[in-house]
């Protein structure tokens, strides 16, 4: 088989070509320190690429849900610690207020001061995290908790329903308004269907409840933390009993108050109440932490994944460029002296 100059000619430009292009690539691969630039550079790498990527993504926005749980629950922490120490303060007084040395001066002075504790109860349990009222359940967006006057005296309500209606009533309040008021209002008192819990996704196939509901921690009905107030009120007004409405008889009935020591009780059992729910929260907190802790193991392994996968190894990379580099300019050297001049050049 004869080789014509042409052949050769553009056998030695087809090489120079290929050594340009391998040395591109290896320059490439060093600026971008990245094994591949398209998908077709190489198949197998680039499908782990995509599955790397989204293993990665996802975690990160699950490490976002995680904080963002770990924040509302850590205000919700906070809320509660704050109203543990407001009824226990509220306790303290009201063992003072029982000594018998209490002047009438002095019981209306402690008064003063629980009503001013009972505010700060409300306030905490409207507590909100951002823009969002973390006691309401599903309605974050108003408050919650509100003191209504009426007829019968003051009312804490909650989600715009009574609480408990004519839970509690002054004994010098008659029985006709008592039972007047129930039965106009017996349709809005709140009972609890179904729980309302607010779950973040915070991992594959894991959610979390981060939001404590309000009436797990004042109560709702008889024994509610605010009926306990209202029970103080009228005890440290001096009266020795209270009024309310009894639904299941359709009457007004009165309660005996023994001494305002014997709402110590009433205190505790409120102070129980929302340990216990601390202590449920608690849990919660501790779940969420142990979560965000294997998320960040798993971030820590699909990012490693990630950059062994995509990642060159630049001190490879540099040799392969040295290597591409010395060859191109081999070729352009061979090309130089394969490719000589022709008649044209000779033409004047």
């Amino acid at each position: 088989m004869r080789i014509t100059n042409l052949m050769m000619i553009t056998n030695t430009i087809r090489n120079i070509n290929s050594a340009a292009r391998r040395l591109n690539e290896a320059q490439e691969r060093i600026a971008s320190e990245k094994n591949i630039s398209l998908p077709s550079d190489d198949p197998v790498v680039a499908t782990r690429s995509i599955k790397y990527r989204n293993y990665v993504a996802r975690i990160e926005q699950y490490q976002k849900n995680a904080e963002d749980a770990a924040s509302w629950q850590e205000v919700t922490e906070g809320a509660l610690s704050d109203l543990n120490d407001v009824v226990t303060q509220v306790r303290t007084l009201t063992a003072k207020a029982s000594a018998g040395t209490m002047t009438a001066n002095d019981l209306a002075a402690i008064k003063s001061e629980i009503s001013e504790l009972r505010d700060q109860a409300i306030e905490i349990m409207n507590t909100t995290y951002g823009d969002r009222y973390i006691f309401g359940g599903f309605s974050t967006a108003e408050p919650p908790y509100e003191v209504v006057s009426t007829t019968v005296g003051d009312t804490v309500t909650f989600k715009d329903k009574w609480l408990s209606l004519c839970g509690v009533a002054a004994s010098d309040i008659a029985d006709t308004d008592i039972s007047s008021f129930y039965a106009a209002n017996a349709a809005n008192i709140y009972t609890t269907a179904s729980a309302q819990s607010i779950r973040y996704n915070i991992g594959f196939d894991t959610e979390a409840t981060v939001n404590i509901e309000g009436q797990d921690v004042t109560g709702e009905g008889a024994g509610n933390l605010f009926d306990t107030f209202a029970k103080l009120f009228v005890a440290l007004d001096g009266a020795t009993s209270y009024k309310s409405y009894d639904a299941g008889t359709g009457s007004v009935t009165t309660a005996a108050i023994d001494g305002i020591d014997a709402l110590l009780d009433d205190l505790d059992a409120n102070l129980d109440r929302i340990e216990t729910v601390q202590a449920t929260l608690g849990a919660r907190m501790n779940y969420v932490s142990d979560v965000a802790e294997r998320l960040a193991s798993d971030y820590t392994t699909y990012t490693t994944l990630m950059s062994t996968n995509e990642d060159i190894d630049i001190g490879k990379a540099t040799m392969e460029e040295t290597t591409a580099q010395t060859v191109y300019q081999a070729s352009l050297s061979v090309g130089a002296k394969a490719i000589t001049k022709t008649l044209v050049d000779y033409m004047a």
